[in-house]
């Protein structure tokens, strides 16, 4: 993205000085117009769409209270692990908070996990292990389950609408190199 940046003020640099003397108004919106197509994604689910969604409630939250069952949620994390049952697929998801793009910002502490149930069949190589996800769906219920040799209080949500987020892309190897000393290349 720096690069690309860097790209767009360097061409606009070069048509500013080629247009200065003729449409001084032009060159002046050129920039804006240029950097405007870095705008970000909105989000998967519009605010205005979300209406009673709780968006504020953890899991660790559910887990601890049952008088919260039966509330829409707005919940995402890293997928732990995946299964199909006969009638749904099952996600276990480590939850994280959302970012302003309802992204799992995973540079944040976790804030428990859940089980996620979506009717019908997922693919699991898709939705696998370590894809991030965010769903919108209700808590229907807490289940027990072991993390380990610890049990665990597990809020089920039932997944109305569900985004999983692409992979991302690994960056190339920076060919900038600094050090002190005798360098040999081969």
């Amino acid at each position: 993205m720096g690069s690309l940046l860097f790209a767009v003020v360097l061409a606009s640099t070069a048509l500013l000085s080629l247009m200065m003397p003729f449409h001084k108004p032009v060159w002046l919106l050129l920039p804006a117009l240029l950097l405007g197509g870095c705008a970000v994604n909105p989000p998967p689910f519009p605010p205005q769409d979300l209406g009673a969604v709780a968006t504020r409630l953890t899991p660790q939250q559910v887990a601890q209270d049952s008088t919260l069952l039966d509330r829409q949620v707005l919940w995402g994390g890293v997928i732990v692990e995946s299964h199909n049952a006969a009638d749904h697929t099952e996600l276990t998801v480590l939850a994280y908070p959302l970012d302003a793009d309802q992204e799992p910002d995973t540079s944040k502490d976790a804030i428990g996990r859940f089980l996620l149930r979506k009717p019908g069949y997922l693919e699991t190589l898709v939705y696998a292990p370590k894809r991030e996800i965010t769903v919108v769906g209700t808590v229907k219920k807490i289940q027990e389950r072991t993390v380990g040799d610890t049990s665990y209080r597990y809020p089920v949500v039932e997944a109305d609408r569900i985004h999983l987020w692409p992979l991302a892309l690994p960056s190339p190897p920076s060919r900038v190199r600094f050090g002190v000393g005798v360098g040999i290349v081969r």
